[in-house]
């Protein structure tokens, strides 16, 4: 059965379920006339301050983010952006994406939170780090990588050749991928030390991967590679280890070292580069350089471990 056949199934049954008591609310609509959600609205059309509690915690942090008009240049990307989106994510978005947001001074790219975390029916909002706006994907997936290394004294250098679309398109595939996942529970929880969807897709993707949502099975885990800053409890690593860091890379079935965060963000991850090289047809490429000479480049959509799980996530595009 396809992931597209099973979200289908679950709107026929929750059709059904509305047909079989005509006068009970239909939770879908009640929650979306609650939190004024209008289903044909654009997607891109549903720009509105970020949530209270996304700035309170911000604050609390000592950060200062504040609140970012859009220019009509922008506005521009932000469509483009969410008209690329794959047909079923279309779908599933214009029931669940309450509103977008941007922000300057935000300290990370993007958040996604839910707004009604106690309904079944859930709404979601995602708020942007507005300077993205403003990138290339290759600019901003730079950026990302040589957060994770020192570079003081180091004649090394990182760099992701990505192509020159807009960094938004990345960030939002990236994202509206998590919505899709909570919302169709694919990956069915978030709780450490629970497993996956016992579905095709939750165990197809983190069957001999992930142990639970934070754990990686034995078989992949690398001392090195997991010691970057994304995965939990790494750190910055020393530039002149790069290089053994993105060879340990190159050995295992993650996309990126951002994909070692969680099973959720290895899937968003794994979506987003498959968009960007497969239907975007841009490069993916992590490149070191030595003064200026590049000595190591590795394209993980070309790595055996990583072509592997390419079937699964085609079913994203039915």
């Amino acid at each position: 059965m396809t992931l597209l056949a099973v979200i289908l199934g679950h709107i026929d049954f929750c059709i059904a379920q509305q047909a079989a008591q005509p006068d009970a609310s239909f939770e879908k609509n009640r929650i979306q006339r609650l939190y004024s959600l209008d289903p044909q609205k654009g997607l891109a059309d549903r720009v509105e301050r970020a949530m209270p509690e996304t700035f309170e915690s911000f604050r609390a942090a000592g950060m200062n983010p504040s609140e970012h008009t859009l220019t009509a240049a922008e506005k521009n990307v932000v469509a483009v952006a969410f008209a690329g989106l794959p047909h079923l994510y279309q779908m599933v978005l214009k029931d669940h994406l309450h509103s977008i947001s941007f922000m300057d001074d935000m300290p990370n790219t993007a958040l996604t939170s839910p707004l009604n975390i106690k309904d079944s029916f859930r709404l979601y909002n995602i708020t942007f780090r507005a300077a993205i706006l403003q990138e290339t994907v290759t600019q901003w997936l730079t950026w990302k990588e040589r957060t994770c290394f020192d570079t003081t004294g180091s004649s090394l250098s990182i760099s992701v050749k990505a192509g020159k679309v807009s960094a938004l398109t990345y960030v939002l595939m990236h994202e509206a991928t998590h919505v899709l996942d909570l919302a169709q529970g694919i990956l069915r929880t978030n709780q450490p030390g629970s497993r996956a969807n016992s579905g095709f897709f939750g165990d197809s993707f983190t069957n001999g991967v992930w142990t639970n949502m934070a754990t990686t099975e034995p078989r992949v885990n690398d001392s090195l590679l997991l010691k970057n800053r994304f995965h939990s409890g790494g750190t910055v690593l020393p530039m002149a280890k790069a290089i053994q860091v993105y060879k340990g890379l190159s050995e295992s079935p993650f996309v990126s070292l951002y994909s070692t965060s969680s099973w959720n963000e290895d899937l968003a991850e794994y979506i987003s580069v498959y968009h960007l090289t497969h239907v975007l047809k841009q490069p993916f490429r992590i490149l070191v350089h030595k003064n200026g000479k590049e000595i190591f480049r590795y394209e993980p959509m070309n790595s055996k471990q990583v072509k592997n799980r390419v079937r699964i996530v085609r079913e994203f595009y039915m």
